[in-house]
């Protein structure tokens, strides 16, 4: 399909595999010696602080704020997906400058920060079941380089499965308007509306 209907105009598709492709070849030797990477650096959570490794990070987050991400990923069990959440929760409310061990909101993120560390809420995290949602998937910050160094790794499969994850299976659709009467999402939803 591609070699007939993407030829160059006025040439028949035998003319063109009959063409001599070296001439082509020649060309594909580019020189990217004087490219040099530069190391991505990672952003502190409740700080403007930058760091090339997530070790580094995290050894300026515990010295800094208090604040122990490989702790807490071990002691709650933590995947790869559910660090995701926490750091996309914790990075949404330092910058809407809340606190979110108190809800108490501020000003600047001076004042959030000067309070969080007094009042020693960095590591003072909500239940699991705030920060555990599937709106904070998305990030934050565009790019957040904090994000791709989080690891996952075998061990984080194991957690997973000590905590118990549950299977879901998806509901048989075949007679629609019986599962529109038993969803679970109908129950959701009553019960979202009789709690507001």
């Amino acid at each position: 399909f591609y070699v007939i209907n993407y030829l160059e105009l006025g040439k028949s598709w035998e003319e063109v595999q009959l063409e001599d492709d070296r001439e082509l070849l020649d060309h594909q030797e580019d020189d990217w010696s004087d490219w040099e990477e530069r190391p991505d650096s990672a952003v502190c959570l409740f700080c403007e602080k930058q760091a090339e490794t997530i070790e580094k990070l995290c050894v300026h987050m515990e010295d800094a704020h208090e604040f122990d991400l490989l702790k807490i990923k071990s002691e709650l069990g933590l995947n790869f997906y559910q660090q995701v959440k926490l750091v996309n929760f914790i990075r949404r409310q330092i910058h809407q400058c809340k606190c979110y061990g108190c809800h108490v909101k501020f000003k600047s993120k001076a004042e959030l920060r000067t309070h969080m560390e007094e009042a020693k809420h960095t590591s003072l995290l909500p239940e699991r079941k705030t920060w555990d949602q599937p709106e904070y998937y998305f990030p934050t910050y565009e790019n957040d380089t904090l994000l791709c160094t989080l690891s996952d790794s075998e061990s984080d499969l194991t957690a997973q499965e000590q905590n118990g994850n549950i299977t879901i299976i998806s509901e048989d659709i075949s007679k629609l308007h019986a599962l529109k009467q038993s969803s679970i999402l109908n129950q959701l939803l009553l019960h979202e509306s009789l709690k507001n």
